[in-house]
């Protein structure tokens, strides 16, 4: 009994006329049952190119290993591009499945097997291999040329949009056209990440709250509009990809969130120097510019606290060495035991290490701190956006280089005035941006007309630590010691201080107003 192997293949390529997967598994059928074969399987590839080796695709591939080849003996397909368009790749394979006794049977090319098995053969085969080739070349470059033509305009040439946005049809200008609109469903996403990093939380939080709340990636949500199971890499299919602190992090900084078009990972900028904008901006000039601020902070940091760890993590640290202290527990005769060591000792002989019970250290935390600190008013971290177009002036100048090579190279010769017209447009930003000042953006510390004491009340143990790293708090103990540092600042040096940071007078009356009311002032 003959068995047969059926492959079948289809490209997500538009330009690629080709027959439905269904229609192909039709015609292979119809054949099989005029022929009284035993039909084995069937090598289904989907959204698979016509340049992908045979052996390298999913379904085909499983089935031209040394575990899966002695289960068939024929493999059919109902054109010769359905195996392949690459003129290599197609001789390969025909010189494979002569090499391992295997028939193929092309639906529309009754003479193939045979012509396989002779040498005169071969050499028509081989020139019936380049005419998909050539025409895999010719798809490859009105694809590239169509590309090349929208790269600067508002439309979407194509791939995974990023996070926040989705692809639409829209009729302009008597054609059909792609463009990306924001996605509201990810655009709450992406302002919730936002909101959680501006409150201090770790990247590894965020990353760890999108998957529990089961928010699919951008890759994943394109899965799903084109029909297909969402999909992790190295896992089975319908396992959705995981949020890590990269990929969060790179995503908060991509400027494609401002609706910059980008190619090859740089935002792609039009004759007069400005970005181009593929569709609306998802933040404000000043939303995207504090998020960089926080971003940016978060990453230069160092207290990273990991779920489940020390409840004062990135607060306590060794006063013997200045290392940060670790928290350690232990459980004897059924009694847990927590402490505070040193997070150098033993691998540094500078410090002889330092252990403290960690109910003592909290306890000290809760009565020392506010002893010294409590009447002392709590202000938020604030950014004042500042302007610096360090960036856009180096681009600026790289593009007004590339620019001039490109004439050199004759690029410009059917045209010179588009030259021209380019250059002076670039020259023009040039002298814009070197002339603009640079004005650095920075925090700024508001007060909440509270103080420590009012405010102690109503935080637990988490939200204590993360006030007190946000204040610039930390605690050092050690044998017998217990300093908290910074020293709390006079009353004069907190006017003093908030009045450089460019507090306004409103603000300078809060803070005034808050230490008369803990008699740190007298009363008018």
């Amino acid at each position: 009994m003959r068995r047969v192997l059926f492959a079948e293949r289809i490209s997500d390529d538009k330009n690629e006329r080709s027959d439905s997967i269904e229609s192909q598994h039709d015609k292979l059928s119809r054949r099989a049952l005029s022929e009284g074969v035993t039909v084995v399987g069937s090598a289904v590839d989907l959204s698979v190119s016509g340049d992908v080796d045979p052996f390298q695709r999913r379904e085909l591939g499983a089935w031209l290993t040394e575990e899966n080849l002695t289960k068939w003996d024929e493999l059919w397909v109902s054109t010769q591009d359905r195996l392949s368009r690459d003129d290599i790749h197609f001789l390969r394979f025909v010189f494979w499945a002569i090499e391992n006794n295997k028939s193929v049977l092309v639906l529309d090319d009754p003479g193939f097997n045979e012509q396989m098995h002779s040498r005169t053969g071969r050499l028509l085969l081989h020139a019936k291999g380049l005419g998909p080739a050539m025409e895999l070349d010719r798809i490859k470059a009105r694809t590239k040329d169509s590309h090349e033509r929208r790269r600067f305009t508002a439309r979407w040439t194509g791939g995974i949009p990023p996070f926040g946005y989705r692809p639409v049809s829209r009729f302009v200008d008597g054609k059909t056209a792609t463009y990306l609109e924001q996605d509201p469903d990810m655009v709450k996403v992406l302002r919730e990440m936002r909101r959680q990093i501006l409150a201090g939380q770790s990247f590894f939080a965020v990353a760890k709250y999108l998957n529990e709340k089961g928010e699919h990636t951008a890759r994943d949500r394109a899965r799903i509009r084109r029909g297909k199971p969402v999909h992790r890499r190295g896992a089975a299919e319908g396992v959705p990809e995981r949020w890590s602190e990269t990929t969060v992090k790179s995503l908060l900084r991509d400027p494609a969130l401002l609706g910059y078009k980008k190619h090859k990972g740089e935002v792609l900028y039009d004759s007069q120097g400005q970005p181009v904008q593929v569709a609306d901006s998802i933040f404000t000039d000043e939303e995207w510019e504090t998020l960089q601020a926080a971003v940016e902070a978060r990453t230069q940091t160092k207290v990273r606290r990991v779920n489940g760890t020390s409840p004062l993590y990135g607060v306590v640290w060794c006063g013997e060495c200045g290392s940060k202290a670790v928290h350690k527990g232990s459980i004897h005769s059924g009694v847990e035991y927590r402490y505070y060591v040193c997070g150098a000792w033993p691998k540094e002989d500078r410090c002889r290490g330092v252990s403290i019970r960690a109910e003592e250290v909290e306890g000290w935390v809760e009565i020392y701190f506010l002893d010294r600190y409590g009447n002392q008013p709590v202000t938020e971290r604030t950014w004042v956006p500042g302007t610096d177009n360090t960036r856009e002036l180096e681009a600026t100048r790289k593009r007004i280089s590339r620019l001039r090579h490109l004439y050199v190279e004759g690029e410009f010769e059917d045209n010179p005035k588009e030259y021209k017209d380019r250059m002076h447009a670039l020259r023009t930003r040039e002298a814009e941006l070197a002339a603009e000042p640079v004005v650095e953006g920075h925090w700024s510390e508001v007060p909440t007309g509270q103080t420590f004491q009012e405010l102690w009340a109503g935080l637990d143990l988490e939200g204590k630590r993360k006030q007190l790293i946000k204040s610039g708090y930390q605690v050092r103990v050690g044998r017998k010691t217990f300093k908290v540092t910074p020293e709390p600042a006079t009353v004069s040096e907190t006017l003093e201080r908030l009045s450089a940071e460019g507090a306004d007078t409103e603000a300078l009356t809060e803070v005034t107003e808050a230490l008369r009311k803990t008699g740190h002032l007298p009363r008018e």
